[in-house]
Formats: C-alpha cells, sequence, structure tokens
C-alpha cells in the first residue's frame, strides 16, 4: 500500500466532502456533522448522485450507489475514499 499524502489524508478528505456536501444541504459548513447521516440533512438519491460524481472529477475515483449507502455519513464516505486512494 501506498503512503497517503497529507493531501489525501482522512481528514483533508472529510472537511472537502462535508464543505462539499453542505453546498447541496444548503446550509453551512460548521452545520454539518461529518458523524452524521447524509439523508438527516436531506440528502436524497439524486443528490447522492451528484456528490458522487463531484467525487470521481475531484479525486478521479468511482463511488457507486451501494458504496454511498454502505458509507453514509461524510466520515464514512472519507474513509472509503483515503481506502481508494491508496490502493487499498
Amino acid at each position: 500500500m501506498r503512503p497517503i499524502s497529507a493531501e489525501h489524508s482522512v481528514e483533508s478528505i472529510t472537511a472537502w466532502l462535508t464543505e462539499r456536501f453542505a453546498g447541496y444541504a444548503r446550509r453551512a459548513v460548521e452545520d454539518i456533522d461529518p458523524q452524521r447521516p447524509f439523508a438527516d440533512y436531506g440528502l436524497d438519491s439524486v443528490g447522492a448522485m451528484s456528490l458522487a460524481v463531484d467525487i470521481e472529477d475531484h479525486f478521479g475515483v468511482e463511488i457507486d450507489a451501494e458504496e454511498m449507502w454502505n458509507h453514509p455519513t461524510p466520515a464514512a464516505l472519507g474513509e472509503l475514499l483515503t481506502g481508494k486512494l491508496a490502493g487499498a
């Protein structure tokens, strides 16, 4: 497994996801708890897939609907992305 750069740390990825998601949720970033499910903020399947497209555009990593469902918080999705970026 290759080392994670500071740019792709769990913390930085989770922060990016939280910021991006805050835009979809129409909330301030400070109001988003990375441990709270996206659905609690009203994210629907269309929004989830839009976020998946943003992830692919930004990180070059595909996230499918099942992965979004199984990683329902910014923190959980950040962990998944970190693993994918590390080649795990």
